[in-house]
């Protein structure tokens, strides 16, 4: 009998976390400081280019991507067809919000210079 008195208990500790979840997305970018871009990031992307000895990369969907100082060595090895897995960084320096990895070791710090023009030239917007 005692564990019919527990059932209710266990139905409302399981709805709570569900609830307060949902509460906590729908706030998630008032008053946000950093990383506010709200933007679902792809789990990756091919390179479409590399310029500037690693400065930039340039991915297949046409976003170019500035590399921190540091890791441009990295970067400047990436070829065309590479991919890359691109993830947010929990404490970004200097606005260099975004990982970019290729392969386990090969990581760079970057953050969005602009985007190639949908007709095919080489400008930014």
């Amino acid at each position: 009998m005692k564990i019919h008195r527990l059932i209710p208990a266990l139905l409302l500790a399981v709805a709570l976390p569900a609830g307060s979840a949902a509460a906590q997305t729908a706030t998630t970018n008032q008053g946000c400081a950093w990383n506010c871009h709200g933007v679902r990031l792809p789990l990756g992307l091919s390179i479409a280019e590399v310029t500037d000895g690693g400065s930039y990369v340039t991915l297949e969907d046409g976003s170019i991507w500035e590399i921190r100082l540091p890791q441009r060595p990295v970067a400047s090895s990436w070829q065309p067809g590479d991919f890359v897995e691109i993830r947010s960084i929990l404490a970004p320096v200097d606005r260099f919000e975004i990982l970019l990895a290729r392969g386990d070791y090969d990581r760079a710090e970057a953050r969005l210079a602009g985007r190639k023009r949908a007709s095919g030239g080489a400008g930014q917007q």
